[in-house]
């Protein structure tokens, strides 16, 4: 595939992966949590506990805003701070049983939700969709593109960058 049908691929592609997010979350809507708290729990789902300075880094954040999202979760009971175990002077931030527990349900009810919109599609669309989780997960795994992408104009038409 060269350059340009990726490029065709992502301006079909990258357009529907908002909106199909939102399909699913808008049948099941969560519970009031804010956005920043919604990552910081996702987040934490998937990383177990860490440190409040790893959480800033892995939600974008600076510290303090890190630390005010995790003082209202603290608040709601839904994680706690407690001493890392490698370096007692240190913080662990991590879901309490009663987190854990909205997080499974709420994931349960989206999933369950979600399955029943993907019935709606003949079964060869579902096996095309289960065929591409491969591709996805791995387009996953690499992480945003560099920041230094190239402009679109500047490339040739045989998809390097073209010379000065």
């Amino acid at each position: 595939m060269s350059f340009d049908e990726s490029l065709q691929l992502s301006r079909q592609l990258r357009p529907m992966l908002p909106r199909l997010y939102h399909l699913s979350r808008r049948r099941i809507p969560g519970w009031d949590l804010t956005g920043s708290q919604s990552s910081a729990m996702a987040t934490l789902v998937d990383r177990g506990p860490l440190r409040m300075g790893e959480l800033a880094a892995l939600e974008g954040v600076q510290l303090p805003s890190a630390t005010s999202v995790v003082n209202g979760l603290v608040k709601l009971g839904l994680v706690e701070r407690r001493a890392d175990p490698a370096d007692r002077r240190a913080v662990v931030i991590d879901l309490t049983a009663k987190g854990r527990r909205q997080v499974d349900q709420l994931v349960e009810r989206r999933n369950h939700s979600f399955a029943l919109l993907l019935e709606r599609l003949p079964a060869q669309d579902r096996r095309l969709l289960q065929d591409a989780l491969p591709a996805v997960e791995r387009l996953l795994s690499m992480g945003p593109a560099p920041e230094n992408t190239p402009d679109p104009e500047a490339r040739n038409t045989a998809g390097a960058p073209a010379a000065d």
